[in-house]
């Protein structure tokens, strides 16, 4: 006859959930430091840390482990009697489908938006056939200039299929989400994206904007935008400033078949 096993003592929920807000407790304290750090710019002396743990409710030990985290990444730069500068550094932007609000509101920044144009217009042969639509058909064009936290970071070209969004107000996106209110008040769904993403220089007018010397260099976005049903819901152009942006990209390499692995890498043909 066996002994009856030991019951498996149970782990008290208080010593499962302690580790998850630790976690939660360093991943708010790094997005507050990289908050604090895009705002600053490259350059800037941080305060002291004295300063900074007071700021952000954390040790003082606490926040050491932070940064000694940011100057791993490069972001910091710590100078022997000076201080801890701030390191030239780009924005990294993984490419997910999420607005310009949404990406803000997750790096811990406050989006906001000055509308420089925004009414109908007919889509040319272009436009209509990202949209499809009919050439001549109306659309909805916007031009906003977007901003983190009071900074100029893009200047976003931007053209809704009229059709599809009865009653919809593009003034209100100055202050709104493109796609919560496609969402919330046109009941379409964003899921899918076609990106093209290219180098490109500033023109006078779109260097003062974004508050950038003339001609130089940024990152031109064009998106072609599909909700839930397939059809595309928006086109558009978003002008990236090059020294505040990057781009993620994730890839992963296509698999080869038996006879393109005998051929070769490239899948070209063996004589």
């Amino acid at each position: 006859m066996k002994p009856n096993a030991s019951p498996t003592p149970e782990v008290p929920a208080a010593a499962v959930a302690l580790p998850r807000k630790r976690e939660a407790r360093r991943d708010q304290l790094r997005r507050g430091l990289e908050a604090i750090l895009q705002q600053a710019g490259s350059g800037t002396r941080l305060r002291p840390e004295r300063e900074l743990a007071e700021q952000l409710g954390v040790a003082r030990e606490t926040l050491r482990r932070a940064l000694d985290e940011l100057q791993a990444r490069g972001l910091l730069e710590r100078r022997q009697g000076a201080g801890t500068f701030v390191s030239g550094q780009s924005w990294l932007k993984p490419l997910l489908l999420r607005s310009f609000t949404e990406d803000m509101r997750e790096r811990g920044l406050v989006a906001s938006s000055e509308l420089l144009s925004h009414g109908v217009s007919r889509a040319d042969a272009k436009v209509a056939l990202r949209l499809k639509a009919v050439p001549g058909s109306e659309v909805f064009e916007v031009q906003r200039l977007r901003l983190a936290s009071g900074e100029p970071m893009a200047i976003e070209h931007t053209y809704l299929p009229c059709a599809r969004l009865p009653g919809f107000d593009p003034a209100r996106l100055v202050s709104a989400s493109l796609y919560e209110l496609l969402q919330r008040e046109c009941g379409l769904v964003v899921r899918n994206a076609a990106q093209e993403i290219q180098a490109t220089v500033l023109t006078e007018d779109e260097a003062r904007l974004l508050d950038v010397a003339p001609f130089s260099p940024a990152l031109l976005v064009e998106r072609l935008v599909f909700a839930t049903d397939g059809e595309p819901v928006e086109y558009g152009k978003s002008l990236y400033r090059a020294d505040r942006y990057r781009f993620e990209v994730n890839v992963g390499r296509a698999l080869s078949s038996p006879e393109g692995e005998a051929a070769g890498e490239g899948g070209g043909s063996t004589p």
